[in-house]
């Protein structure tokens, strides 16, 4: 609740210019703060109650800085990422150190969910695409140390159900050049993180495969990957050649 709350406010405050923007920015800033170092002192008394507060914070964390970069001008792209950088870095060694999926789950969820609750309509979809690049390396990263099966699930319906809704609304033929790299990054990106979970769910001569990433990556990528070159003779069967 606080984590929408959060954002509406944001958005309240930048229609109707309540305060300056750089103390609504650092007043959201201060509250993830807040809200991770609330989190991380309750961790041993209240374990399940502090893991949702941190992975609030960590959400916060996420609206600010991608508002500051991409919507107030406050942050170069450059540092913003950097940000964006250490934050996916810090809360992906706070969920593995915890051993909490619930609080990559909400941090996770938080960054997908950032740029969705402050869009506009408006903005370059090369800064959308490289910031959902940004989480799914953090999602990668946790397969790399935990099966946290729900997370990959999370990373993969946010990642590629935004990018959908993104291309029905919005794709023309002219992005292809900056659209098609990112497709093919992320299914590059959710085909490892298929392969780490087969890996580390493997007993003997039985392996346990995630199912709805080893059949559902290619057919959803192949019906994003034909729409987008719909336009080109033959673009479909060299995709699938591909």
């Amino acid at each position: 609740v606080l984590f929408f709350g959060v954002s509406f406010l944001l958005k309240y405050a930048n229609d109707h210019s309540l305060l300056p923007v750089e103390y609504r920015m650092a007043g959201a800033g201060t509250l993830g703060l807040v809200l991770l170092g609330l989190g991380w002192k309750l961790r041993d008394s209240k374990r399940l109650y502090a893991l949702l507060v941190q992975g609030g914070g960590i959400g916060v964390l996420y609206l600010t800085v991608f508002a500051a970069a991409r919507f107030f001008g406050l942050l170069p792209v450059l540092a913003a990422f950097c940000i964006l950088v250490a934050i996916v870095v810090f809360s992906t060694i706070l969920s593995i150190l915890q051993d909490a999926v619930m609080l990559a789950l909400f941090g996770f969820a938080g960054g997908f969910l950032a740029p969705v609750l402050l869009s506009t309509g408006q903005g370059s979809h090369v800064h959308l695409f490289a910031y959902y690049a940004l989480l799914n390396v953090g999602v990668l990263g946790v397969a790399w140390f935990r099966t946290w099966r729900v997370l990959n699930l999370l990373g993969f319906v946010f990642t590629f159900g935004i990018g959908a809704a993104w291309g029905a609304n919005f794709y023309k033929p002219e992005f292809f050049a900056t659209v098609e790299p990112f497709l093919v990054l992320y299914f590059l990106m959710y085909a490892g993180i298929s392969i780490l979970f087969a890996r580390a769910n493997q007993m003997g001569s039985r392996i346990r495969l995630d199912s709805a990433l080893v059949f559902g990556l290619p057919l959803v990528t192949f019906g994003l990957q034909s729409a987008l070159v719909r336009e080109l003779e033959m673009g479909a069967a060299y995709s699938s050649l591909a």
